[in-house]
């Protein structure tokens, strides 16, 4: 990765934002002098290219400023389609490293050539993404495996970004609409994820916890060909979500994938209390049958288990979340962190679990059996609007914004699928300590 200045990242991600700005301000200028269809297909063209040049940029710089693209491009709830479909590009390519400044970064971490190590290697990378590039490659076992190697420079890129980050949201941090302690969290999240020895654990953690679902393939560690730079595992086998609903799944198909899906999210929270918090679509393979492949473990949120049972509590509750008793356990949930519910951020979420979750999760056990039409756009387009008034709130606790950043890319994935799913009977299975 072409190494740059924090202050080259700046002026490039400033450049970035006039540029945008520029072209929805030439379309302002002419929409008064189009018709109707010309309008139309004018601003279409305009969200593509702001789109394209986002992305263009983005994939560029890389690391958390890649992941900011590649969290917009979930974004089909709010974000025009002509933007997302140039967005999405991120979820799965970049620009990647020249050869020669890949092989330098695998020798250095590996002390020795890719050749030297496995029986073939391909210099061209299938996969380059935000913080690194994944290679094929045979190891001298005969195992097809999947060699990542991280870009250099990628940690003083990390601190640049959250630099810039810190000095454009000076007010909200001073307004606590967006904590301090928020941002360190997410810098620390994004540090740990360039350390690949502790992304290593994390694939040994969640092989060994999602065995019992059999459908899901974590792919299989090789530390004898890996480093805290180098990253060598077993090839997942699948397609990414476009290709696979290319080929067009059953219905039956794609409720059985999403059904999966949510129960996948449900036991990692529940279960192992500990999920993948990066959600989007290049990290998940899917196969005929409905088997699901889950890769890149660098995101991985931790819950203590207080955390894990006060979610049981109030996952699927019967009584009135208006009610005191409801209220208590949401105080319990903010003083784990250390904080104090304000009476701003209490109603926010008492209209979030009775406006949105009590009619995606009924809580009567008699409706069980009932299934929920991901399909239907319109539980996007409400989900997304009240997380923002929680936001405005004040409301963001560390574990809840990598939380609802996996949710969204769960219900992103399942709208995509037009899966029906048993929402309630589902989650209801781990709700038992």
């Amino acid at each position: 990765m072409k190494h740059e200045s924090a202050f080259q990242r700046a002026l490039r991600m400033a450049v970035m934002s006039v540029g945008v700005a520029g072209s929805y301000a030439g379309y302002m200028t002419q929409r008064a002098f189009l018709g109707k269809d010309k309008r139309e297909r004018k601003l279409k063209a305009t969200h593509a290219k702001a789109g394209r040049r986002i992305a263009d940029e983005l994939a560029m710089l890389r690391g958390p400023a890649m992941k900011l693209g590649q969290a917009l491009s979930l974004q089909t709830s709010v974000m025009p389609e002509a933007m997302l479909s140039e967005l999405s590009t991120l979820q799965m390519h970049a620009p990647p490293m020249h050869p020669s400044l890949m092989r330098a970064q695998f020798k250095a971490s590996m002390g020795a050539e890719p050749e030297s190590i496995f029986r073939t290697f391909e210099d061209e990378p299938f996969a380059a993404a935000s913080l690194g590039q994944v290679h094929r490659a045979i190891a001298r076992e005969g195992d097809r495996v999947a060699v990542k190697i991280q870009y250099p420079g990628i940690q003083s890129a990390v601190a640049s970004d959250f630099r810039y980050l810190r000095a454009l949201t000076v007010t909200a941090q001073l307004t606590k609409h967006i904590p301090r302690t928020l941002l360190d969290e997410t810098e620390q999240q994004i540090v740990a994820e360039t350390d690949y020895r502790r992304e290593a654990e994390n694939i040994r953690l969640f092989r060994e916890q999602l065995r019992p679902l059999g459908y899901v393939t974590v792919p299989k560690m090789y530390p004898q060909y890996s480093s805290d730079k180098v990253l060598t595992m077993s090839f997942v086998e699948g397609d990414h979500l476009d290709m696979y609903l290319a080929k067009r799944p059953s219905q039956e198909e794609r409720d059985t994938v999403g059904s999966r899906l949510l129960e996948l999210f449900n036991f990692q929270l529940l279960r192992v209390k500990a999920f993948h918090a990066d959600p989007h679509w290049g990290n998940y393979f899917f196969s005929p049958g409905g088997t699901i492949g889950l890769v890149d473990f660098g995101c991985v949120k931790y819950l203590t288990p207080e955390f894990v049972n006060n979610l049981r509590e109030t996952f699927l509750y019967p009584g009135d979340r208006h009610g005191p008793a409801f209220r208590r356990l949401l105080e319990e949930r903010w003083l784990l962190s250390g904080v104090k519910l304000k009476p701003a951020v209490h109603r926010g979420l008492v209209r979030l679990a009775e406006g949105f979750y009590r009619r995606l999760y009924p809580p009567d056990r008699g409706d069980d059996s009932q299934v929920f039409d991901f399909g239907d756009r319109k539980f996007l387009v409400e989900y997304a609007r009240e997380l923002a008034k929680l936001f405005r709130s004040k409301a963001a606790l560390p574990e809840h914004v990598f939380f609802a950043r996996a949710e969204t890319g769960l219900y992103q994935t399942l709208h995509r699928l037009k899966a029906r799913v048993p929402t309630s009977r589902i989650v209801r299975q781990f709700l038992q300590r």
